[in-house]
């Protein structure tokens, strides 16, 4: 019990810094609300969940272990971030009721999937403490999805409590450019950063 306490106490302050997927959640919750966005939203649980039990098992060491395996998900992910970013500005044209969920379970599967930089947190936490039994294993799986699908709800709740503010077409054509550039500003960062 005592290390899962300290897993989740390491873990929280990670899971609450905004990343790409923070904003993702953010902006289409605000956009679309929360059901609407619910597919997003599972699909990067379930990428946070096959992350989690790859790290768990040494699986994604495979990632950051490769230099060219790295740069390949870097620049993938990096893309895929900008490109969700002209997703939301090139939504800005829409109304109020013309909103659809433009963003897939698939999308948020890939927004984790290729974001290499969650890969190496989550191999730096699960490294910490990995290597007991294997009921520990997948409590610390269990915890980490739980942790992470309440924190990225709570992105999602929160952009959505906006929504009845932001329905006008003029708040829509903010969102879209205030979430889109976010999102490239994010990519770019990450190229400009390397790492």
């Amino acid at each position: 019990m005592q290390t899962v306490l300290a897993f989740l106490a390491i873990l929280l302050p990670l899971t609450l810094t905004p990343g790409p997927a923070a904003i993702a959640l953010a902006g289409l919750g605000m956009r679309q609300g929360v059901i609407r966005s619910m597919p997003f939203y599972f699909g990067l649980l379930a990428a946070v969940f096959a992350i989690a039990v790859a790290s768990a098992y040494g699986l994604t060491a495979i990632v950051t272990g490769s230099e060219h395996v790295y740069r390949v998900v870097r620049y993938a992910g990096i893309a895929y971030i900008v490109w969700l970013g002209v997703k939301f500005l090139r939504s800005r044209r829409a109304t109020a009721a013309s909103v659809s969920t433009n963003h897939t379970m698939a999308d948020g599967l890939m927004l984790t999937a290729l974001n290499p930089k969650f890969y190496a947190v989550v191999i730096a936490v699960f490294s910490q403490f990995v290597g007991s039994g294997t009921a520990e294993i997948w409590t610390l799986i269990a915890g980490f999805t739980a942790v992470l699908a309440f924190s990225q709800l709570a992105w999602l709740v929160a952009g959505a409590s906006l929504r009845p503010l932001m329905t006008s077409p003029r708040a829509l054509r903010v969102q879209g450019l205030v979430f889109g550039t976010s999102l490239i500003g994010v990519g770019l960062y990450l190229l400009v950063a390397g790492g």
